[in-house]
């Protein structure tokens, strides 16, 4: 069997511990790749021509975007946006660029100015109209609920079970037919 190594830590005589110098090195050296990597994935994120190509749409490929265009035209209009970007253009220059060769359908989404607004304004009024109905209705279905059973609080327990009875004789009646048709 071979000899157990002691870590390489070092007290001095007040107690403290400390690294060795290869230790304290390979320690240094990390912290130093690990930035170098996170400094390349930050310059990477700041690429916005292929993020552009992701969220534009193809004017090769109907109903596709340009990065899922299996087109040799989209991946060269991709290539140009990349060298575009490389340079020094901003990607609303880029965009302008777009919109004026292929026009606004290449954005995928209409423009929400002039009379294009009503695209977006629509669905949201139908959404708050229609919760409002839907409120107003089931208020109004809670209240007669309430109302029968303030009736029958009142002596008016007779009206309420007459009713209750009449429709226990209609649902017996209904399954008795369905029963029969069977």
């Amino acid at each position: 069997m071979g000899h157990l190594t002691r870590p390489c830590l070092s007290s001095d005589a007040t107690g403290r511990r400390s690294l060795c110098p290869s230790a304290l090195a390979g320690v240094l050296i990390s912290v130093i790749l690990s930035l170098l990597v996170l400094a390349a994935g930050g310059a990477a994120a700041k690429s916005w021509s292929y993020d552009l190509a992701d969220g534009l749409m193809s004017p090769y490929c109907p109903g596709r975007t340009l990065s899922s265009c299996p087109s040799p035209q989209a991946a060269e209009l991709v290539q140009w946006m990349v060298v575009q970007e490389s340079g020094g253009a901003t990607k609303e220059q880029v965009i302008e660029m777009l919109i004026e060769r292929f026009g606004e359908e290449i954005l995928g989404a209409p423009p929400a100015k002039g009379a294009m607004i009503w695209v977006y304004v629509v669905p949201i009024l139908g959404f708050v109209l229609g919760g409002g109905l839907v409120v107003v209705a089931l208020r109004r279905i809670v209240a007669r609920g309430n109302v029968r059973e303030v009736a029958s609080e009142h002596g008016n327990e007779s009206q309420a079970a007459g009713l209750e009875a009449d429709l226990a004789k209609r649902v017996d009646a209904e399954l008795d037919d369905l029963a029969a048709r069977s």
